[in-house]
């Protein structure tokens, strides 16, 4: 996207982003309002950066990369504990995948709340590479741009992550 888009395609944007936006933002801080906030400052940022008349390549990638930095900086200025419940999740729990269409079954709601407690317990880094890949369904070069990382070093992280992911499944 070489020139600023019009009002009518970054609703478009919006529309499409903004929802995936949240829900990464939401696994990191826990909060509802928190999230909405960061998720609506993303294309705030967005739309300075473009309106300065700076060019995006990568739209996801910068939209993701966007997210992850003020995250990081929520974090810096709240100085909030990031070790939770997941009863604070309670009904608020959102779903894991965008089509899934869970049914009223017990067993998959207590295997929702089983990925976030082992996800909660993995370190930051590793927590977000997951989350990126497999549940926003990035490519590893966007996770890279995202994370700042090489390609090669990406995919040795998300392998690590996975597998102490699964180590914490075994405990």
């Amino acid at each position: 996207m070489g020139t600023v888009p019009s009002e009518e395609q970054f609703i478009d944007l919006y529309r499409e982003y903004a929802p995936k936006l949240f829900k990464y933002c939401y696994f990191r801080v826990h909060s509802k309002e928190d999230a909405e906030d960061l998720a609506a400052k993303v294309f705030t940022k967005t739309w300075d950066y473009l309106v300065a008349g700076n060019q995006i390549d990568n739209m996801r990638a910068f939209m993701y990369r966007s997210a992850h930095n003020l995250i990081v900086d929520f974090y810096k200025t709240s100085k909030r504990d990031r070790e939770i419940s997941t009863d604070q999740f309670g009904e608020d729990t959102i779903d894991l995948l965008d089509n899934a269409k869970f049914p009223d079954d017990i067993d998959v709601r207590m295997e929702i709340k089983n990925v976030q407690t082992h996800l909660q317990q993995l370190p930051d880094d590793y927590r977000d590479l997951i989350v990126l890949r497999y549940m926003q369904e990035l490519e590893i070069d966007e996770i890279a741009a995202i994370m700042g990382m090489t390609k090669n070093n990406t995919s040795v992280k998300l392998h690590r992550a996975i597998e102490k992911l699964k180590t914490l499944y075994e405990q």
